[in-house]
């Protein structure tokens, strides 16, 4: 038992990134474990969020970002994203405009499409991380995707331990990963709206291997788990306005776009780049 305390300990220190995002994700963690409880805020493994305006105003938003160094509303309408944004402004902060994408009967359909028509390559191996997951895995997933500018999720959400969480990546005959997807719960469970949303997204294929629609199949894969082993039905994902290929990835798994946005704001006193994630 001592030594499987240990062990847990260990997962509850990986993070991953530069130091400002290393620092980013454990203060994100941290807050986590104070408000995970409290239905209006959000939360996947990167930082705490407030689900939608509606949950809390702009001085609340703005400081979950200075104690974290960046927060996001997962649902802001987009008739009010201008205006959240010019508050955040005013307030020293850094905005992030992402696109909200979202599906529910389309993207189970989508994705069991493309579970039933596409495989990996015969010399690549999908696994689901969990708490036996070799800390080296963990080490080439996150060498992999920052590579790719994604930020991993915290350890302890990439190996299912702290919430609904699936992370899949696609290893190769030399154990390295060369691509991941990922998708958890995001709001509270008794939230009003979002409860039974999932977040879906951590897509990052190594350069050398793209063209062979890793990212696509690993991430039909780990929405259908969602919907089998947690019951989730509804899912979304956020998309830098103009990322074509992201675009065209959502669109083929059976997401839209709709009438709300993930708007998102960083404190570049702790933040430097201004952007937690591409």
């Amino acid at each position: 038992p001592r030594f499987i305390k240990k062990d847990q300990e260990m997962m509850k220190n990986e993070y991953f990134g530069n130091d400002d995002q290393r620092a980013l994700l454990r203060r994100g963690r941290g807050l986590a474990a104070l408000l995970g409880q409290d239905r209006r805020y959000s939360y996947y493994g990167r930082t705490v969020g407030l689900v939608g305006p509606e949950d809390g105003d702009i001085d609340q938003l703005a400081a979950l970002a200075i104690v974290q160094g960046s927060a996001t509303y997962g649902a802001a309408p987009l008739s009010q994203a201008e205006t959240i944004k010019t508050s955040m402004f005013a307030r020293s902060l850094v905005p992030m405009h992402y696109d909200k994408w979202e599906g529910s009967r389309s993207a189970i359909a989508a994705a069991r499409q493309v579970v039933a028509t596409r495989s990996l390559p015969e010399d690549l191996t999908m696994l689901r991380l969990d708490a036996s997951t070799a800390d080296g895995q963990l080490a080439s997933l996150a060498e992999m995707a920052l590579g790719c500018g994604v930020l991993p999720l915290c350890g302890e959400v990439l190996r299912g331990l702290l919430r609904p969480s699936v992370c899949l990546v696609a290893i190769d005959r030399a154990s390295k990963v060369v691509s991941c997807a990922a998708s958890s719960a995001y709001a509270h469970e008794d939230h009003p709206k979002h409860g039974r949303q999932a977040w879906w997204g951590m897509l990052a294929t190594d350069p050398m291997r793209r063209g062979q629609r890793l990212s696509l199949v690993l991430g039909a894969h780990a929405l259908l788990e969602m919907e089998t082993r947690f019951g989730f039905g509804d899912f979304m994902t956020g998309v830098e306005p103009g990322n074509a290929p992201s675009e065209s990835v959502c669109a083929r798994m059976g997401l839209s776009q709709g009438h709300f946005a993930i708007i998102g704001c960083a404190d570049p006193r702790a933040l430097a780049s201004g952007r937690m994630t591409k």
